[in-house]
């Protein structure tokens, strides 16, 4: 075994650098793998309100829908007095189950539209938690929708 010496360049064993080595490509290429897998998406049914996750999808009858997140949140925090309730908007990515027909919509909690119609479907936005508190931003991920789809009469 060699011992290094200070200002000069240490001499790594090839064994043992080889064995390192590996072991960073195996543990990019299982980084990697993971990060391409396909999203699970969840079934949910019809007039039935249900929660996503920013970039979860879910399924209602024919509609596929995916909770890309919020662009825009004005609430008034829970521990403050407002004078205006304030308001969420969301990004939903929607298509019809076999991925055609994709569109990007947004829509309120409060000011309209609070609901989109799309393929003979109604979207509602039910709720958006986390709600806001004054002394604590919003983690983008912590965000969670609840919606409602329902078919157009």
């Amino acid at each position: 075994m060699e011992l290094a010496v200070a200002g000069s360049n240490p001499v790594v064993p090839p064994k043992i650098f080889m064995r390192t080595l590996f072991f960073v490509i195996a543990g990019v290429l299982v980084v990697g793998l993971y990060g391409c897998a396909p999203a699970t998406i969840k079934e949910f049914s019809l007039d039935e309100p249900f929660a996503l996750f920013v970039r979860q999808k879910a399924q209602v009858a024919e509609l596929q829908i995916q909770f890309l997140g919020v662009s825009q949140d004005s609430r008034c925090p829970v521990d403050v007095e407002c004078v205006w309730a304030g308001n969420a908007q969301i990004t939903l990515r929607v298509s019809l189950k076999d991925g055609t027909k994709e569109t990007v919509i947004t829509i309120n909690s409060y000011t309209e539209p609070t609901e989109a119609v799309y393929e003979g479907f109604r979207i509602e936005f039910v709720d958006l938690r986390p709600v806001p508190r004054s002394d604590r931003p919003i983690n983008p991920a912590e965000y969670r929708v609840t919606l409602k789809v329902s078919r157009v009469p």
